[in-house]
């Protein structure tokens, strides 16, 4: 569900710049994924702190609080139009094709130049065997089928700034599963976060009444 902002033009990732592109969306993501979560909590405190009283001035204090609290404010808003932009540049969907079981995996095109550069980034070393590095890579990245285009380069980038040494097959996917676990809260807090808030604001208004 996305959100509609007046006058709000969507800042795109720097073209030439894809990392720092990369940081400043996980950046803003990270503040969506909180308010998102903070969002999610909301309605059991708010049950939790109407069952202890009858004052009702402390009630609607209460509902007016968490009515703030719920509802995206115009920082919210700029920053998830934001995301969604950047998103759709970092994670487009010709990135993937449909497998048997009709779920959605990288494409091995799309994997094999990120593999490429990360054969190329460590000047220490090369596999003994390129060619077979690449395939195992290749077979072991592509076969994650939870794996998104922005994860894998999130991954790439961590392991060709963070080591020394051109990783093996099993370092590579400690820090894709990593980056995994961080990207997927981040995404379903940018897609959910419009329809959370509107959805909690109803279950509040139901509270008041």
């Amino acid at each position: 569900m996305g959100v509609v902002v007046s006058n709000v033009v969507p800042m795109q990732p720097h073209p030439i710049q894809p990392l720092r592109s990369l940081n400043e969306l996980a950046a803003k993501a990270d503040h969506i994924a909180r308010r998102y979560e903070q969002i999610d909590k909301l309605l059991d405190a708010l049950r939790e702190k109407l069952e202890a009283t009858t004052d009702r001035e402390l009630i609607d204090q209460l509902i007016a609080d968490a009515r703030r609290t719920v509802a995206l404010d115009d920082r919210d808003k700029t920053l998830l139009v934001w995301c969604e932009a950047a998103m759709q540049r970092f994670d487009p969907d010709d990135a993937y094709e449909i497998d048997d079981d009709e779920r959605w995996l990288l494409k091995p095109s799309v994997v094999a130049p990120r593999i490429t550069v990360l054969v190329g980034a460590f000047p220490s070393g090369s596999p003994p065997d390129p060619a077979v590095y690449l395939k195992v890579m290749m077979e072991h990245v592509c076969s994650d089928k939870a794996l998104s285009l922005i994860e894998l380069d999130a991954a790439i980038w961590e392991a060709t700034g963070t080591l020394k040494f051109i990783p093996s097959v099993g370092e590579l996917m400690v820090i894709v599963k990593r980056q995994d676990k961080q990207w997927h809260k981040r995404l379903l807090a940018v897609h959910n976060i419009a329809e959370a808030s509107e959805w909690t604001l109803k279950e509040i208004a139901e509270l008041q009444a």
